[in-house]
């Protein structure tokens, strides 16, 4: 038998893999409460099924190229999308090089080091090695290979110094938040750049969760946004769901956010979201389609070039430091970060503070006056 649904909502997974001493059939059966967990232990099963068979190609000799086609990827189908494009990015420029003709069972911590090498950045070479790991994950879950020898400690090539604005300028107060937004209200109200910004900096939303964002999930009556889903690119830009679970979520809208969507035009233009209904994107492009995030982060980039009416340079924002920025001015302001992690939608705490939460220079000077005025001098 195979997996199947069980009356309970749980899932089953049921595999015949040989015969015991007695004649009888060796079956074995478990349940699961997700599909993708009781499939993954019914390919298990059948692993060992076919290993008792005497079948060679399913041992710790078959090649990394054929396990990852063979083997990996019809057991990883619930990957995400952003997910999958990167495996097979890090599988084309990196580990199939280095590793495609390769038996698993020869690949170790020497070899693996060896691919870390070659790449060209720390980056690179932390992705690579966990793609790498989570394919040889599943050959030790297997017992092809006794042990996952990519989840050993390496060497990576050291972090180049990254420049403060690399990911774009963060604004840390909400009076530069201000100052932004009362331009794009006067030079670009209603267009589609401005409900960017607006809803970067007013809410905190990832790139993905603006541009997928729909009329239907907006509540101005109770000051509400829900976000359900995210657009990302693939080979084509799609609809997905959220990052994580803690991503779907209900996010309230600041007064001035409340106001600015209160005068934006609904766009006639109608596309399905994640289920197949009917739904009206809330950030478009030319011609009244979802703004795709290439066309998206092009608009802010143009945004950039032009200056405030006192002259001053508009500060070098992307879509990724509105985010950035909000969280930032939320701390500054005084929210607690517990509030600001639910806002953002974070799994954890800590990621808020580690990844999102970005004190400038300045702002360390501007909170010396506080020691100052106690310590003195």
């Amino acid at each position: 038998m195979a997996v199947r649904k069980l009356r309970n909502g749980k899932w089953v997974a049921d595999v015949v893999v040989g015969v015991k001493a007695d004649g009888s059939p060796d079956r074995r059966t478990r349940r699961f409460a997700l599909k993708k967990d009781a499939q993954t232990q019914e390919a298990l099963w059948k692993t060992e099924k076919t290993a008792k068979k005497g079948d060679a190609i399913l041992s710790g000799r078959i090649p990394f190229r054929d396990f990852v086609e063979a083997i990996y990827w019809p057991q990883k189908k619930h990957l995400r999308a952003n997910t999958v494009r990167n495996y097979k990015r890090d599988l084309k420029l990196r580990l199939l090089p280095a590793f495609g003709g390769m038996a698993i069972e020869e690949i170790g911590r020497m070899q693996v080091q060896r691919m870390i090498d070659s790449c060209e950045t720390r980056k690179q070479a932390t992705n690579a090695r966990e793609t790498l790991s989570s394919i040889l994950s599943l050959a030790a879950d297997m017992g092809l290979v006794a042990k996952n020898p990519a989840s050993s400690k390496f060497n990576y090539p050291k972090r180049p110094p990254q420049a403060p604005d690399a990911f774009g300028v963060w604004l840390s107060t909400f009076d530069e938040h201000k100052k932004v937004l009362e331009h794009v209200r006067g030079e670009h109200g209603g267009e589609s750049v401005e409900r960017i910004v607006v809803l970067g900096l007013c809410c905190g939303l990832r790139k993905g969760e603006i541009l997928g964002l729909d009329w239907e999930r907006v509540d101005l009556e109770r000051r509400e946004i829900r976000i359900v889903q995210t657009y990302v690119i693939g080979d084509t830009s799609f609809l997905a769901e959220p990052k994580t679970e803690k991503s779907k979520r209900t996010v309230p809208l600041p007064l001035w956010a409340l106001n600015r969507m209160k005068e934006w035009d609904v766009t006639p233009y109608c596309s399905p979201d994640l289920e197949g209904k009917p739904v009206h994107p809330v950030v478009v492009g030319k011609y009244g389609r979802r703004l795709s995030p290439n066309g998206a982060e092009k608009q802010v980039r143009k945004l950039r070039e032009e200056r405030f009416s006192d002259g001053t340079p508009m500060p070098g924002i992307t879509m990724m430091s509105c985010r950035h920025s909000f969280a930032t001015a939320c701390i500054r302001a005084g929210i607690e970060v517990s509030s600001v992690s639910k806002w953002l939608g974070h799994e954890q705490i800590s990621t808020t503070y580690n990844r999102y939460v970005k004190p400038l220079l300045s702002d360390l000077h501007g909170d010396v006056s506080t020691i100052d005025s106690i310590i003195g001098g």
